[in-house]
């Protein structure tokens, strides 16, 4: 009776499950109706490679102006953010002590030029006695030689020959010192205008300081900084102003060393503004050919559009051709994001949806680039909603 009770509630089980099965069968059946989707089969497309690269705007030059002199600011004529022209005035220093030494130079430079003045008088009157001595001195010589022919012919005596002798040494005696003169007054001529030659320079270096006391934009540009007012101590070095130009900026951007390769001058070099979105297209303009050897990569400068405006300081995402590649490409709207998990629903042979975790990177506003988890060839549902869930059977619509 027992093994007869055993039996009995054997088969009642059975009977529980197999109820409980066409029950769970009918509800499944009812709830896993064929809905209609798009389906699109995955193949490998050739797509241009990127490299991205961080990158700042820059001005095309930003250049610090600095003291040149002791002293103390004058005048600032300018605030940050003021536009200025080339030779534009920005800011005066105090100009005393190179005034002073301005005067003190010219005071030297007239005192030798009335030295020159001097000695070009003592020259001209040398010159007059050395020649009025030199016609002398010639006269003596002549007179002795006809003293010489009348004592050969005994018309006079020996002694009145040595008198003209005589005449005749001192005669070249005194043309002598009268070139000495003319020498040494032509040594002072040459010293005063050594004396004028040097004071001139020392004038001319003080018209330099004087210009460092008057502070001009060397080009046309912004002001950015201003490190100093009126009443400033300075010395040489102390910064006063930055100007940047505004004209044609250009973006800096750093690429690892090897993948210069992708890199050549006049390029074109994508940019995407990191805040708003904004494209344009650039140019490179210059490379780096140095690795930097903490961070080995590569810089390089990409000019900007002129109709890009963009604020210096600001980031933008660069990105260079690397070439073709081929690579599975997929609808952003075939994508499901669920926390941390990114997958897609392939269809198998029977018409069913499958859930199954892919890996991906971004390739334009409406397509993704698969990198792991289908196949070339694969069917995926090309717009995923909250109808497809996994399993489910689906006809392409």
């Amino acid at each position: 009776m027992k093994s007869r009770g055993l039996i009995l509630a054997a088969v009642s089980g059975l009977l529980i499950q197999v109820a409980c099965g066409e029950k769970q069968e009918s509800r499944f059946g009812a709830t896993m109706q064929p809905v209609p989707a798009g389906i699109v089969a995955v193949r490998y497309e050739s797509i241009q490679s990127v490299v991205e690269a961080p990158g700042i705007v820059q001005p095309r030059s930003r250049i610090s102006l600095s003291s040149q002199i002791n002293g103390f600011v004058r005048e600032m004529n300018v605030r940050v953010g003021d536009i200025v022209k080339k030779d534009q005035t920005l800011a005066m220093l105090d100009a005393r002590d190179a005034q002073s030494q301005k005067a003190a130079a010219q005071a030297a430079i007239d005192e030798a030029q009335a030295a020159l003045s001097e000695a070009r008088k003592a020259r001209q009157a040398a010159l007059e006695m050395q020649a009025a001595a030199k016609a002398s001195s010639e006269l003596a010589g002549q007179t002795l030689n006809r003293y010489q022919k009348l004592l050969e012919s005994r018309s006079v005596s020996p002694q009145e020959l040595d008198e003209v002798r005589a005449r005749r040494d001192t005669g070249a005696a005194e043309l002598a010192s009268r070139e000495a003169m003319v020498a040494a007054a032509e040594d002072r001529i040459k010293q005063a205008e050594a004396r004028i030659s040097q004071v001139k320079a020392q004038a001319g270096r003080m018209d330099v300081m004087l210009s460092w006391t008057e502070i001009k934009a060397p080009s046309p540009g912004r002001i950015v900084q201003r490190q100093a007012d009126p009443g400033t101590a300075i010395f040489p070095g102390t910064p006063l102003l930055v100007i940047e130009s505004i004209d044609k900026p250009q973006v800096l951007a750093n690429i690892p060393a090897q993948q210069l390769g992708i890199l050549r001058i006049g390029a074109a070099i994508k940019l995407r503004d990191t805040e708003t979105g904004a494209v344009c297209e650039g140019r490179i303009s210059e490379i780096v050919p140095q690795s930097d050897p903490a961070t080995h990569s590569i810089q390089f400068k990409i000019d900007l559009p002129s109709n890009f405006s963009m604020p210096s300081g600001q980031f933008v995402k660069v990105e260079a051709s690397a070439g073709n590649h081929e690579a599975l490409l997929a609808p952003r709207s075939a994508v499901r994001q669920t926390g941390q998990l990114t997958g897609i629903f392939v269809v198998d042979a029977a018409s069913k949806a499958h859930f199954r975790l892919i890996k991906i990177v971004a390739f334009d506003a409406e397509r993704v680039e698969v990198l792991s988890g289908i196949e070339p060839g694969e069917k995926i549902i090309s717009i995923v909603s909250d109808q497809i869930v996994e399993g489910i059977p689906v006809v392409e619509r």
